[in-house]
């Protein structure tokens, strides 16, 4: 049992990060993971959290296979690797409350546990402090408290004293002594620095150019390097003459004094010796062996304990044998989205402005009926169309429907890149659900965002235009005030209901369109520009695919564009005006029952999305 890497193979390009890694944490163990900066350390727990795919080997988790089963993996680990990354506009609370019900909590557990976890890290003070005004070691501290949410049997800790003060480190040394005390987590501690991690880990792993060169008790692999004396004198030079006489070398330090390996001569002898030479003796101890003696002694070829067990046996796995992942993951995403967004208000005034957009143009189109009815009274025209709501809404939605779809798609491209971005899709991934859960949950959010901003536009273009201009027939009206009936609204009512309805699915579309800018691109203001381009570009290229007879395969045939409007909302909009002979284009049934201008958007949808999915699933996170 315990938490296993087993023969880890990681490339990145020719470099090989990992090469055949094998370590145990063992149930109960503080592991210090310990290596220079580019050892393979942040590697090697990345792939145990799942945040990269090993090119080969195995991580096995309480005895089943974390591969097989990811959720239930995640449900046992918590990590904190590197920067930890938080919602910037939010409290300390909000933020490990977000997570904590993403981990599957509920809202009274949710409450204890994150004032719980607050007061184990001393964040218990901050208030409503926002993130953004934190220090480095408050961050530190918020990190490692979300690496215990849902108390997991195993935590992964990388380099938690980055970054920080003397003052800092300190602190957080201690934080993690009480830790280790009171959670009764199996730890797994990075560092390249061993004296920090001397007194707190019982096992210790050293990485050396993505090499595992030794696993071993912390004692076992101390005590190998006893016999380092540090000596200083009154004169350093005859001191070190003295030793020599006694068959010891010695080197000088930076710091002053001489580094001597006593082997079997005892350490009083060599006291008495210096003393009795007329030496004054300054100090004279122990010197702990530093990380860098490891290396170079491992690196002269010596042998300081016995070279790691190759661990080639078969490692037997199973089912888990309980299941403690929280049911759910979609539904779980889902909410933590829409939490996120709402928390921010860039995102709902920006989906509210199609809505805006629509109702100046219904308010255009009044002051324009206005005018036209009075040029028809003082003679200056012959007649005039009355305007009714039916053309009225479907202007209104033209207005509308383009600004819609950049918005929806410019704000589902944050979902995934603004989270990598900001170092919180990290924190998300960590949680008992799969990638798949992950973009799933994102992209329902994103319809709901679809649906609640679609229904504010339609009830914006509506209801002004009922209350307006009704939506009774279509009149030709005449100077003397008379009607001339051209369509009756009963005729029109079905197209409108239908204008409705088709533009979801183009709407669809573009929110998948966002969602692959956003698994695509590197940073968050490329994924924005990506999916902007995307949106434009489509539009772009319908007139040269125009003459080809290929516009309708394009996402952009079916919403209006001031490119060419080739939509059903022109459609109407040209028999809101009494011209007879106006068709629509794409209005063909495909399969003998699925209407082309829902069929193609859908299918765009449709294949964005599983690109999103393979692109995120094969994605790794920093």
């Amino acid at each position: 049992m315990g938490l296993q890497l087993v023969s880890v193979t990681r490339r990145f390009g020719e470099q090989l990060a990992l090469d055949s890694v094998s370590i145990h944490v063992r149930p109960g163990d503080c592991y210090g993971f310990i290596g220079h900066n580019g050892a393979g350390k942040t590697t090697a727990m990345r792939i145990a959290l799942g945040l990269q795919r090993p090119d080969a080997g195995r991580v096995i988790v309480d005895g089943f296979d974390a591969h097989e089963h990811p959720r239930e993996a995640r449900a046992r680990m918590g990590g904190l690797i590197e920067m930890p990354g938080f919602q910037p506009g939010l409290d300390a609370t909000e933020n490990l409350a977000l997570l904590a019900r993403l981990q599957g909590l509920s809202s009274a557990d949710t409450r204890s546990e994150v004032a719980r976890l607050l007061e184990l890290v001393g964040l218990a003070h901050t208030g409503r402090k926002p993130v953004q005004a934190f220090s480095q070691g408050m961050r530190q501290r918020l990190g490692i408290a979300q690496a215990l949410l849902g108390k997991p049997a195993y935590v992964l800790l990388d380099e938690p004293t980055n970054g920080l003060d003397p003052q800092g480190i300190a602190e957080m040394r201690e934080m993690l002594r009480r830790i280790v005390r009171e959670e009764g987590s199996s730890i797994l501690i990075s560092s390249h620095q061993l004296h920090e991690l001397a007194d707190l880990c019982n096992r210790v792993g050293v990485m050396h150019k993505g090499k595992l060169v030794i696993e071993a008790e912390t004692s076992q692999l101390l005590a190998a390097g006893k016999g380092h004396f540090e000596l200083a004198t009154s004169d350093d030079a005859r001191a070190s003459a003295l030793l020599a006489e006694r068959g010891l070398v010695s080197r000088p330090l930076a710091h002053g004094g001489l580094e001597l390996e006593l082997g079997d001569q005892p350490a009083g002898d060599i006291a008495r010796r210096v003393i009795g030479a007329g030496l004054e003796l300054v100090r004279f101890g122990a010197r702990p062996p530093s990380l860098e003696e490891f290396y170079l002694r491992y690196a002269r070829g010596e042998t300081i304990l016995a070279p790691t067990q190759a661990k080639d046996a078969p490692v037997q796995v199973s089912a888990p044998a309980e299941r403690r992942a929280a049911p759910h993951p979609v539904l779980r995403t889902l909410r933590y989205e829409l939490s996120r967004l709402c928390a921010r208000p860039a995102v709902p005034i920006l989906l509210a402005l199609p809505a805006v957009a629509a109702a100046g143009a219904v308010l255009l189109e009044r002051s324009r009926a206005a005018a036209e009815a009075a040029r028809v009274a003082a003679g200056e025209l012959a007649s005039a169309t009355a305007v009714t709501g039916f053309g009225t809404t479907a202007r209104a939605l033209g207005a509308g429907l383009p600004l819609l779809a950049i918005s929806l798609a410019g704000v589902a491209s944050q979902m995934v890149a603004g989270e990598l971005a900001r170092g919180t899709l990290r924190n998300v991934l960590l949680r008992p659900q799969t990638r798949l859960d992950v973009l799933l949950g994102k992209a329902l959010a994103g319809g709901v965002a679809l649906l609640a901003s679609y229904a504010l536009l339609v009830l914006a273009a509506v209801g002004l235009s009922g209350a307006f201009f009704g939506f009774g027939d279509l009149v030709e009206i005449l100077p003397n005030g008379q009607e001339f009936p051209l369509v009756a609204a009963s005729e029109l009512q079905p197209d409108l209901r239908r204008a409705l309805l088709v533009p979801l699915a183009a709407l669809a579309g573009y929110l998948a369109l966002g969602l692959v800018a956003g698994t695509l691109a590197r940073a968050a203001a490329a994924a924005l520009g990506l999916a902007i381009g995307l949106v434009f570009a489509l539009d772009l290229v319908r007139g040269a695919l125009r003459g080809l007879g290929f516009e309708g395969g394009l996402l952009s045939a079916y919403l209006p564009s001031p490119l060419g409007d080739t939509s059903f909302l022109h459609f109407l909009a040209d028999r809101a005006q009494g011209i007879s002979n106006s068709t629509f284009e794409h209005g063909a049934l495909l399969a003998g029952f699925l209407p082309q201008d829902v069929a193609v958007p859908a299918l765009w949808a449709l294949a964005c999305g599983v690109l999103s999915v393979v692109l995120l699933v094969r994605r790794p996170i920093p």
